[in-house]
């Protein structure tokens, strides 16, 4: 496979990175709270995005009904973050970050009935034993 390295090494860090941000987020949410820390992040992220953008934008053409894409991606990132945010204030925060981190079960169902993607069985016992996994993680019993 060409790049796995690479590729590889780019997923570690977004997940160690992503790790930091649900850390970091429980401390501004200390702070701040759940609201106002996610405006302010947002708005970093803009200002970082935008520069960014402007240094490394790919030089592939699109047109503007092509900007469909990522506006309904921010909607859906937008709810998960800001019902999230509600979450948090009715119960623990690791048992909403353990249910919030089962979303790769509907990933997996939106491949299979609209993408119409195949699973393995060796894939499908991966499914079990990762959910499995994260709902014995995130148990609050000892």
């Amino acid at each position: 496979m060409k790049g796995s390295y690479e590729g590889l090494l780019f997923s570690l860090v977004s997940m160690i990175t992503m790790g930091i941000s649900n850390y970091l987020y429980k401390r501004s949410t200390e702070v701040l709270g759940a609201t106002n820390t996610t405006f302010f992040s947002y708005l970093f992220s803009v200002i970082i995005a935008m520069l960014i953008w402007s240094l490394f934008r790919e030089q592939q053409p699109f047109t503007y009904t092509d900007l469909f894409w990522p506006a309904l991606l921010a909607v859906f990132l937008f709810i998960s973050v800001w019902t999230f945010n509600y979450a948090v204030q009715f119960i623990d925060v690791s048992v909403a970050t353990t249910i919030r981190s089962l979303g790769f079960v509907v990933t997996i169902l939106l491949a299979i009935f609209i993408s119409h993607e195949k699973l393995s069985t060796k894939d499908w016992i991966a499914v079990v034993f990762a959910v499995i996994a994260v709902s014995l993680f995130g148990s609050t019993k000892s």
